[in-house]
């Protein structure tokens, strides 16, 4: 890769790791329903011109939509709203890898090795002894709830290698467009304080909103669809492992949180089995 390349792929993962504070701040202010919902609300604003009719992939993009933007980021953001912290978060959501892997292998009929075997034990068991850190054991209600959300994001991921047609902007506009409208009128049912929360200006919970949005959704995931075009993704995949550290690493700067060695051991394990994984994944990719 190219150093300005290099430097694009760290700046990404430090947005994707930051996105989980920007979360956590946004919804100081906003409920988790009605952050989600405003977000996609800002997403679909932003990215309509991306939205087209995707010929014989629509009902799949709907189901995409459904699993991926409002069930797998409903959980998460609850599991973040409810969670001590944003370390456990940012490291439970890396499930998401052999979650899909064990999808791939029950719906799409993919058939795996050894090391993938070894990368999703390591994973789970890594998850486990995360959550007898005694910090972590006393949310395990929002570590539950994320690591729900990354089953949901699998699913998704799933189905997204089932659709043509469809770039990332596309497929990120249709999520924003059939979600919101759906997380706003759950909101509106189940929690309360909107209007408050919108005509209540609260610059720091805005700018976290519009970091979500325009740093996360857009320009992240952008940049990184721009370097899958150029590079292979045996080459970009450990790079893709640095989200849950810069995760993990402001959350400890900004929110003071104590590392002790089962949430260490635990970290370490799980992302080294997602990074065996990820790896063999890619090879059979760029084999392809």
């Amino acid at each position: 890769m190219t150093l300005p390349h290099v430097g694009l792929a760290l700046l990404v993962n430090v947005i994707w790791g930051f996105s989980f504070v920007a979360a956590k701040i946004g919804m100081e202010h906003y409920s988790p329903l009605f952050f989600t919902g405003l977000r996609f609300f800002l997403v679909t604003l932003f990215l309509c011109i991306f939205l087209k009719n995707v010929r014989g992939s629509m009902k799949m993009i709907f189901a995409i939509s459904v699993l991926v933007g409002i069930i797998h980021f409903t959980l998460l953001y609850i599991g973040i709203s409810i969670a001590g912290g944003v370390s456990a978060v940012a490291v439970t959501i890396q499930l998401v890898a052999p979650f899909s892997l064990i999808m791939a292998v029950i719906f799409l009929k993919e058939s795996i090795r050894w090391r993938r075997v070894l990368g999703l034990l390591m994973s789970f068991v890594g998850v486990l002894v995360l959550g007898f850190d005694p910090i972590v054991f006393n949310y395990l209600d929002g570590v539950t709830l994320v690591s729900l959300a990354a089953f949901c994001m699998a699913g998704g991921i799933v189905l997204m290698r089932l659709v043509k047609g469809a770039g990332t902007m596309t497929m990120q506009a249709w999520i924003g467009a059939i979600s919101f409208p759906v997380l706003l009128a759950l909101s509106f049912t189940f929690e309360s304080g909107q209007i408050a929360a919108l005509t209540t200006i609260d610059l720091r919970s805005l700018a976290a909103l519009l970091f979500t949005v325009v740093a996360t959704t857009i320009v992240a995931h952008g940049s990184w669809f721009y370097l899958l075009q150029r590079y292979p993704v045996a080459v970009l995949t450990p790079y893709g492992l640095l989200a849950p550290l810069f995760g993990v690493g402001f959350g400890v700067v900004i929110y003071d949180e104590p590392l002790g060695w089962r949430f260490i051991a635990g970290g370490i394990l799980t992302l080294a089995g997602v990074l065996v994984i990820n790896l063999r994944t890619a090879e059979k990719v760029d084999a392809q």
